[in-house]
Order: C-alpha cells, then structure tokens, then sequence
C-alpha cells in the first residue's frame, strides 16, 4: 500500500518553494495594542491571540512564539517584541515559515517599514507574512504582489485618521473641554458632550504647593522627594512615587516649566547625521572629527545646538560596523547607508568583488551573501 496516501491533511503543506514537507509549519504570531488602555483591560490583544491561533490551529501548523507589543503605534518599527521577534527570525535560520498577524496595520502602517521587513526579515530567510482579515498569505504569489498596494491603502488611511483625530481634538478644545489624560491636580465633570476640568479638592492643593516651591528655586528631585514625603500619589504610573522625570511632565503639562530652546540655525535631521557619522567612522575618524563635520554641515541633535564627540557617540551607538575590504561587509556597509540591491550589486562589481561561481550580482545574490555567516 502506499504510504503517502496515510498522510494527513495537518502533516502536508507546502512552503515557499512549494514542496510538500511532513513536517509542521512553525510560525510566529504578533499581536499590537496602540493605547495603554487597551494593554490594561487586554480585550484586543486577547482577541488577536484567539483569532491566531485558531486559524493557526486549522491549518496544523506550531505557533513558535507569540509576540505583544502593547502600547506602541505601527508609525516604526522601533518596538521591543517587534526587535525580538526579528531577531528569532534570523536566528532560526529558516525554520519559521510565517508571521501570523490578524492585520496587517498591527504590523506596520509604513508603507516604507513593510518593503524593509519583506526585503530586509522576511525574504532572505524564506519567511511568510500571513494577514488574516486582509487576506495576504505570502506563500501564494498573487499576495506577494499585491503586499505594496495593500501597504499604500493602510498608509492612506493612517494619515486620514490622523488629520481627523486632529480636528476633532482642535474643535474639543476651542469649545472649553478638555481631551487626553487628567493632569494630577485636577477632576473631570460632564458639561452636555463635553468633558471639563476642575480642581480635585485633595490634590489641587499639592499641585498648587508644587509650583510654588518651583517658583521658588526649589530642584525638581526636591520637589519629588518632598511629595513622596508627604505621600502624596501621583495619578499615573506602575510605580506610584514621584520621580525627575514626572516632576519635569507635571509642570510642562501646567506650562510653569518651558524647555530652553537650543538657539541655533542649524537644522535637526537625525537620519542626514547618522549616515555622514557612520560613513566617515568606517573611514576611520575620530568622535570629534566627525561632531566638526557635521556641524560643519549645519546639523545639530535634537536638544543641543551642536554636536560634541559624546553625542556623536550616541548617535552611533547601536551601529554595526563592517569590513569593507569583503564582499560582505561591503554590501552591509552599503545597505547601512540605504542603498538599494540593485546599486549594491553594481558597487560590489566596481570594487573588483563578484559572485563565487562567476558572473554578475543580482539582487536575490546579495541577499544571499549578506544573510551568510
């Protein structure tokens, strides 16, 4: 008898190469929440985890891992499950199959980010993206081409809710209410559709006393030990005491403390400065060197009006550093500095570098040669 025809529906799929396996497909699901809220109650990341792993369970496929960010917008990729989740992925080499997501705009809503995650995570390590609702399965090449258009709708509509959420937000407040967090200090009433602010009897006196000692010259650390002192809560938090940073949160919310502006014409542009930093660092230059030449340049950081070799040195800090004499390190070095694969390909052959086998580079070949070790 043939064995084949013992084989279950759950034991077969096929994967990216449309092979039939015996083995289970293993996949990771991610699940995002934007508003804390939504993390403290977790109705919608429950409900993710449910939908998941039941169309997970249909299929027969081993859900590897579940990642939850919960509280973070898809505006970037710039999320800490989202960090791990990339990580494992290359760690496993190959062996995940998919990301499960039930949308697609729980993992981004950049149209950018989503070409990045398919050229970047899920391409050269044979990995899937599956959207339930949106009916994206990657394993099937109609869904692979319609990925950037899907991305560009979900782009569009993030940028229209956004306008809305501001314009309802700008009319709220012409009208006298009020819309966002309850500072400490303060109470909400209900005045026909609006919501109002008025001084909390047991807090409003502590906040008063705040300022006051800030208007005094009374150290911002000080005022938090004295109201920790005086067990006095603040509103927000996991930890319920007064530290630097609420202190500084609380009187700009109350606009009595204002930020010093950094009094300078040069321009903040963060991405500019890591490029030109992280190409004359691979060249060899010191910390200052490269703080002179971007100021030089008119950049500046975010709070400063120029840079200095320290803050050179954060804005470096997470970079990775190659070996440009290899072919390797050259296409990671090229890529750092956001080239394309297919000028990579052209830079590599002008660098005197070509494939192992012979012949020219193509995109799906340095893919290759970066993901190798």
């Amino acid at each position: 008898m043939d064995t084949r025809k013992l084989k279950t529906a759950n034991t077969r799929h096929y994967n990216s190469s449309d092979r039939i396996t015996e083995h289970r497909l293993k996949v990771f699901c991610y699940c995002r929440v934007s508003t804390d809220m939504q993390v403290q109650y977790g109705l919608s990341l429950d409900a993710q985890r449910s939908e998941i792993e039941r169309y997970a369970a249909d299929r027969g496929w081993l859900v590897a891992e579940i990642f939850v960010d919960g509280g973070f917008s898809a505006k970037n990729t710039d999320r800490p499950a989202f960090r791990r989740m990339a990580k494992a992925i290359k760690d496993a080499d190959g062996s995940i199959a998919a990301v499960v997501v039930t949308k697609l705009d729980r993992l981004t809503r950049s149209l950018r980010d989503l070409c990045a995650i398919n050229e970047d995570l899920l391409e050269p390590y044979g990995c899937n993206l599956v959207a339930i609702r949106d009916g994206i399965n990657t394993f099937e090449p109609v869904s692979r081409m319609l990925l950037p258009f899907l991305a560009i709708i979900g782009q569009i509509e993030r940028q229209n809710t956004a306008e809305r959420v501001r314009a309802t937000i700008q009319h709220i407040r012409s009208q006298g209410g009020h819309y966002g967090k309850v500072p400490f200090g303060f109470a909400t009433v209900k005045e026909g559709k609006l919501t109002k602010l008025v001084p909390d009897p047991e807090t409003h006196p502590w906040l008063e006393k705040a300022i006051g000692w800030y208007r005094e010259g009374v150290t911002m650390v000080e005022i938090a030990r004295r109201l920790n002192e005086a067990r006095v809560r603040p509103r927000y938090g996991r930890i319920r005491e007064w530290t630097l940073s609420k202190i500084y949160e609380l009187l700009r919310t109350m606009q009595v403390h204002r930020s010093r502006s950094v009094g300078s014409e040069a321009r903040y542009d963060k991405h500019e400065a890591y490029t030109t930093a992280y190409r004359l660092r691979c060249d060899g230059h010191t910390m200052p060197f490269i703080a002179a030449r971007l100021n030089a340049d008119g950049l500046r950081p975010l709070k400063a009006a120029q840079y200095t070799w320290h803050s050179v040195q954060d804005l470096l800090r997470s970079a990775v550093y190659h070996d440009r004499s290899t072919p390797r390190g050259l296409a990671l070095y090229l890529k750092a500095q956001g080239h394309s694969l297919r000028e990579i390909c052209v830079r590599l052959a002008q660098a005197g570098h070509f494939p192992k086998r012979g012949g020219q580079w193509y995109p799906q070949t340095v893919k290759l040669l970066m993901v190798s070790s």
